[in-house]
């Protein structure tokens, strides 16, 4: 299965003292999935962890360098394409939705790259993503 999952599922996965990081792990286990990678996300996922101030933040960051090189799936995909997306779907939904701007760039992106899955631990971009994007979606939640 390749999934899509936001920042929020990838600081879990990579930094072991995250809320959701027991669930994540036990799902990535589970679900033996690739994530798709594009540069926003990488952006969003390495500031995030670079954020981090507890002791497993070292950690978290070799975790990363090391998903980058195996586990991330970097989409062909051009930057100004998943922003077009974002900003179309946006257009059509963002009256009713009370998803943020990045939500639907996540939810766009998902759907772009062709995702088998989509992954976060926010309810609202779950939300979108359940309304328009890939078949499968996993909410976690504490």
């Amino acid at each position: 299965m390749i999934t899509y999952a936001d920042s929020s599922v990838l600081v879990a996965w990579f930094h072991p003292d995250d809320e959701f990081a027991k669930l994540v792990t036990e799902w990535v286990r589970e679900n033996v999935t690739d994530f798709l990678w594009n540069p926003m996300l990488r952006l969003e996922v390495r500031h995030n962890l670079r954020k981090l101030r507890s002791s497993y933040a070292r950690a978290a960051w070799n975790a990363l360098r090391v998903a980058e090189r195996s586990r991330l799936r970097i989409g062909r995909e051009r930057l100004h394409e998943l922003i077009d997306d974002a900003d179309e779907l946006s257009a059509q939904h963002a009256a009713r939705v009370a998803a943020g701007a990045w939500d639907f760039f996540h939810v766009a992106a998902a759907i772009r790259q062709r995702a088998d899955a989509f992954a976060t631990c926010d309810r609202l971009q779950a939300d979108l993503a359940k309304a328009l994007g890939p078949p499968h979606l996993k909410l976690f939640r504490v």
